[in-house]
């Protein structure tokens, strides 16, 4: 149940972030380094890993999510070094393909252990850790469409010659 409500979030404020008019411009407006802080978020996976060492998420989805969006966060961390205006374009596609992967292998472990464990995975669904999956998610998951849109459109762009 978890992963078709998140999917059906994250298509909801994709097509809103996508579509023509005033959410797309807002969205564009949004600069590159604006998006990587906001996946600084993820350094929440410490304390997933910590509420499986209480015993509160099973250890399947806190050590993959939680390390997953340390790594995540890590590396958006690293990318936010690098001087605006240097190239970093490989660099970012590479994390996007690792950040967007941790995510869906978080939602997929989590609908996973919701459907084989009932229960398990109840510590997000209350406040404040219900935000996660029902806000930071999609926003998140949009966030990786959108840089490889930037990218695509960066790397079709033609070049001009001097």
């Amino acid at each position: 149940m978890a992963p078709l409500l998140i999917s059906g979030l994250t298509a909801a404020l994709a097509a809103a972030a996508f579509s023509p008019g005033s959410p797309r411009q807002a969205v564009r407006g949004i600069g590159t380094r604006a998006i990587l802080r906001i996946h600084l978020l993820r350094f929440i996976g410490f304390y997933f890993i910590w509420l499986q060492t209480q015993g509160r998420l099973p250890q399947e989805f806190a050590q993959r999510a939680g390390w997953g969006d340390v790594i995540a966060a890590g590396g958006a961390a690293l990318l936010l070094l690098v001087p605006p205006g240097s190239e970093a374009g490989l660099s970012l596609l590479l994390w996007n393909w690792v950040g967007l992967a941790d995510l869906v292998a978080a939602v997929a472990t989590a609908g996973w252990l919701n459907a084989t464990r009932p229960g398990s995975m109840s510590e997000l669904g209350g406040l404040p850790l219900a935000l996660v999956p029902l806000w930071i998610v999609p926003i998140l998951l949009t966030s990786h469409l959108e840089l490889f849109r930037r990218l695509r459109w960066e790397t079709s762009r033609p070049t001009r010659q001097p």
